[in-house]
C-alpha cells in the first residue's frame, strides 16, 4: 500500500511514458509485471515462485530467446529496526511493477538469483526504478550485486526525482558458474535541493528487471529448495526459530528418509515435520520451548538425498539474526480480561463504550455486519473474533452497494495479525498477540463524514492492599498519519484521568529546542480538516463540530498537558509490525486504590485500527538494584544482574561530574557485554518508576 489515505492518491500531471530496457534483448528474461500470475494477489507480497525457472513467457514475465530455466528467484527485504518491508505486486493505471513496500532510508530490498545447477551462471543486466508521483520528492539508492556477503559490483549511487517516469539502471554483471547473486537496492538519505523533500517510503517501485542465464541450454537438476524461511541473511527473525522449506522435484525426487535439519550444528529436536504433495516436499520445524537469544546469529542447515542411482546429496544453509527482545516477567494478574467469553458484538460485563461517530455516510451499511468494516458493527469498540482477520472484508461498503472492490482492499486487514518478532513474556515468544476474541476499534475503510472517535471503559477494579501496580495488555495498534491511541486511568470513578500512554505519528510529535517533547503544543496544535487532518466530531450539546487537535480526545485536563511529554510514544506511520506489542506501564497512583478504571481511546479519519487483548493489572515484586558480577575477558567485560522490565545498565568513565550513558541492549536484560577500552569505567543500574 502506498499511502493509507486512499483519498490522497490523486497524482498530479502523471506521465504515462517511460524508458523500457530489455524487452527486445536476446536470451533475456524480463520481469515486466504486466499481469498477475496464478496465486498472486494485487497489492500483496510477491509470491516466491514469481520469475523462477523461466523458459517461456508467462503472466508478468517476458522471455526473449532462451530464457532462464535454471535460475530461481528469492524476493526478500531487510527493514530498519522495528520496521517492516517487502516486495509487492502492484498494477494500476500508473504502475505495473514490483513495489518497494516500506522503503525507508536504511531499508534494503533484495532479489536473489540462484542457479539450480553447478554449470549455470547468472547475468544481471538492468532494471528501472519507477516513482509514483510527479512531485518534489527525491529518492536515492545504492545499487549493488553481492555474492554471499561480498560486493562484486557497485555500489552504484542512483538519485532521481519523483517524475512518474522510469529511471533506467544498467548493471551487466555475470556471476561464476553455480554462483548465487543478490541484487541489493539500499535506500540512503538524499542530498536535497531547494524545495525538494525525501521521497515517501511507499511511492516507489522497480520494473523491467532483466537477467539471463549462461550457457543457453537447459541443464538437468535434482530436487532444489525453492523457498525457505527464515531467508538467508535475514535479520529481525522471531526468537522461536520457526523454519519452513519447500523442495521441488526436478529430474529426481527427494528421498524423505534422508532429510536432516540442524540448528547451529546440532540436529533439531523434535525432528522436523515432512510432508509431500503436489510435487513439493515441505520441511517444517517448530519447537514451542525454543527461545533464541536476542541479537544472536544462528544457522539452519538442511541436507537431503535424491532417489537417483547413485543418489546425490544436497545442502541448503541459511544464516539469520534474531530480533532484539526483552523477556517481560509477569506474575499472576490481580485482574485479567481476555474477551474470549464475551459474545462477538458485545463487551464483557462492566465494560462500556462511547462513540462520537454520529455522521455516518448514507452509503454505509446500516446493519451489524462483521464482514463489512463500514457497517454498524464497527461504529464503536466491540468484541471481534480474531479469526475474521485471516479472511476478507467489505471495505467502504462497496460490496454492500454492488461495487467491485479494488484489488487488495478485501485482504488488507489480514495485516491486523502481523507478527512482531520482539514480544516475549515469561520466556515464551508470542507469535500471536491476539487469540480467540479481542476488543477492537476500527477507523479504516469507513465512509463517515467526520472522523471515528471511540472510547472503551473498564469497570472499577478494587486494588486495596495492592502496591507497585502495573498495566499490561496485548496491543494490536497500527499508526496512520493523523490517528491517535490513548490509554488513561482514573482513581475517582472517571471524574478525572491520569496518563498512561499516547501513541502519535512521529512527524506530529513536536519538540523543544533541546529535543525534548513539547507535549502542550503537540496536543493543542490544530490540524487541517479532512482526510489529512486529526479527527473531528459533532458535539450534541453545543451543536458544533469539535476536535481537529489531539488534545480533544484526552481525559487529562489541558492545564496538565505540558507535563505529559514522557507519556507520548511516537509511532511509525503505516507500519504493521512496530506497534504490535505487549505494552507494560506503571500506574503509580493506582496503588491501594479501591476504584481504578481504565480508558482506551482511538481517534482517526479512515485510520487503521486499535485492538486489545489480555488486559491485566499486576503487582510485580520489585527486585533489588544490584550488580551481581563483573567479569573481564581480554578486551571485553561482562556485567550481570537480576533483570526486570525497564531496568537497564549505565556507564560512566568518571565519578567526578559523571556522564551516565545507557549500555546498548541492556534494558530488560540480565547481562551485557562491553569493551574495556578505557582506563577505568563505572556501572550502575537504574529502574524507572
Amino acid at each position: 500500500m502506498k499511502i493509507k489515505k486512499f483519498a490522497s492518491l490523486r497524482p498530479i500531471a502523471l506521465m504515462a511514458t517511460g524508458v523500457f530496457l530489455g524487452h527486445v534483448a536476446q536470451a533475456d528474461t524480463v520481469l515486466d509485471f504486466e499481469s498477475l500470475p496464478a496465486g498472486q494477489n494485487q497489492n500483496a507480497a510477491i509470491i516466491q515462485s514469481f520469475g523462477d525457472n523461466a523458459l517461456v513467457s508467462s503472466e508478468g514475465v517476458s522471455v526473449a530467446g532462451f530464457g532462464t530455466p535454471n535460475i530461481g528467484l528469492t524476493w526478500q527485504a531487510t527493514p530498519v529496526a522495528g520496521g517492516a518491508a517487502r516486495w509487492d505486486f502492484y498494477i494500476d493505471d500508473i504502475w505495473a511493477a514490483g513495489q518497494l513496500d516500506s522503503s525507508h532510508v536504511g531499508d534494503r530490498h533484495e532479489l536473489v538469483f540462484t542457479p539450480n545447477a553447478a554449470q549455470a551462471a547468472v547475468v544481471i543486466k538492468s532494471f528501472n526504478f519507477h516513482p509514483y508521483y510527479l512531485s518534489t520528492e527525491r529518492y536515492t539508492y545504492d545499487v549493488s550485486v553481492l555474492a554471499g556477503e561480498t560486493v562484486v559490483s557497485g555500489p552504484l549511487n542512483v538519485t532521481f526525482m519523483a517524475e512518474s517516469a522510469k529511471v533506467p539502471v544498467s548493471i551487466n554483471y555475470t556471476g561464476n558458474a553455480g554462483q548465487t547473486l543478490t541484487l541489493r537496492l539500499a535506500r540512503v538519505a538524499s542530498i536535497l535541493g531547494e524545495g525538494e523533500t525525501e521521497g515517501e517510503n511507499a511511492n516507489i517501485a522497480v520494473d523491467d528487471i532483466t537477467f539471463a542465464q549462461l550457457p543457453e541450454t537447459e541443464l538437468a537438476v535434482g530436487p532444489q529448495v525453492i523457498a525457505v524461511s527464515p531467508a538467508n541473511n535475514q535479520i529481525s527473525v522471531a526468537p522461536d526459530g520457526l523454519y519452513r522449506a519447500s523442495i521441488t522435484n526436478q529430474t529426481s525426487a527427494v528421498a524423505p528418509n534422508t532429510i536432516q535439519l540442524q540448528l547451529n550444528g546440532s540436529p533439531v529436536a523434535p525432528a522436523p515435520t515432512i510432508t509431500q504433495a503436489d510435487g513439493l516436499t515441505t520441511v517444517s520445524y517448530e519447537a514451542p520451548a525454543l527461545l533464541l537469544p536476542g541479537g544472536s546469529t544462528n544457522r539452519y542447515t538442511l541436507t537431503y538425498d535424491d532417489n537417483g542411482v547413485p543418489a546425490k546429496s544436497y545442502t541448503n544453509e541459511v544464516q539469520f539474526i534474531v530480533a532484539a527482545h526483552v523477556n517481560l516477567q509477569l506474575p499472576p494478574p490481580i485482574v485479567f480480561e481476555d474477551f474470549d467469553n464475551t459474545p462477538e458484538g458485545s463487551l464483557p460485563s462492566g465494560w462500556t463504550a462511547v462513540s462520537l461517530d454520529t455522521f455516518r455516510s448514507v452509503t454505509s451499511e446500516p446493519a451489524l455486519n462483521f464482514g463489512n468494516l463500514d457497517s454498524e458493527a464497527y461504529v464503536n469498540w466491540t468484541t471481534v473474533d480474531v479469526s475474521r482477520f485471516t479472511g476478507t472484508f467489505d471495505t467502504y461498503s462497496q460490496v454492500y452497494n454492488g461495487i467491485a472492490q479494488p484489488p487488495g482492499y478485501a485482504e488488507d486487514y489480514q495485516r491486523v495479525l502481523t507478527v512482531n518478532p520482539s514480544n516475549v513474556v515469561n520466556g515464551v515468544f508470542l507469535r500471536s498477540l491476539a487469540s480467540g476474541r479481542m476488543a477492537f476499534a476500527n477507523s479504516g475503510y469507513r465512509n463517515d463524514e467526520l472522523g471515528q472517535v471511540m472510547y472503551l471503559f473498564s469497570p472499577d477494579f478494587n486494588l486495596t492492599g495492592k502496591t507497585n501496580v502495573h498495566l499490561a495488555f496485548h496491543s494490536v495498534w497500527e499508526q496512520n498519519q493523523d490517528s491517535l491511541a490513548t490509554v488513561e486511568y482514573s482513581i475517582d470513578e472517571g471524574a478525572s484521568w491520569l496518563p498512561v500512554v499516547y501513541m502519535i505519528e512521529t512527524s506530529d510529535v513536536l519538540t523543544n529546542l533541546d529535543g525534548t517533547i513539547d507535549a502542550a503544543t503537540t496536543f493543542s496544535t490544530v490540524h487541517p480538516a479532512g482526510f489529512q487532518g486529526v479527527a473531528t466530531y459533532y458535539d450534541p450539546d453545543t451543536q458544533t463540530i469539535e476536535g481537529g487537535y489531539y488534545g480533544a480526545f484526552l481525559g487529562v485536563a489541558p492545564s496538565q498537558w505540558s507535563t505529559l511529554g514522557n507519556y507520548i510514544s511516537p509511532r511509525a506511520d503505516d507500519n504493521p509490525v512496530e506497534s504490535k506489542r505487549v505494552e507494560f506501564f506503571r500506574l503509580p497512583q493506582a496503588d491501594n486504590q479501591p476504584k481504578v478504571r481504565l480508558r482506551f481511546a482511538h481517534a482517526g479519519t479512515d485510520s487503521w485500527y486499535f485492538g486489545i487483548d489480555n488486559v491485566g493489572l499486576y503487582s510485580p515484586v520489585t527486585t533489588q538494584l544490584q550488580i551481581s558480577s563483573i567479569v573481564r575477558d581480554g578486551a571485553n567485560v561482562t556485567i550481570s544482574w537480576e533483570g526486570a522490565p525497564g531496568r537497564k545498565l549505565q556507564k560512566s568513565t568518571s565519578l567526578t561530574n559523571p556522564i551516565w550513558q545507557d549500555v546498548p541492549g541492556s534494558e530488560g536484560a540480565s547481562s551485557a557485554s562491553d569493551t574495556a577500552a578505557e582506563p577505568q569505567a563505572f556501572y550502575r543500574l537504574i529502574q524507572p518508576n
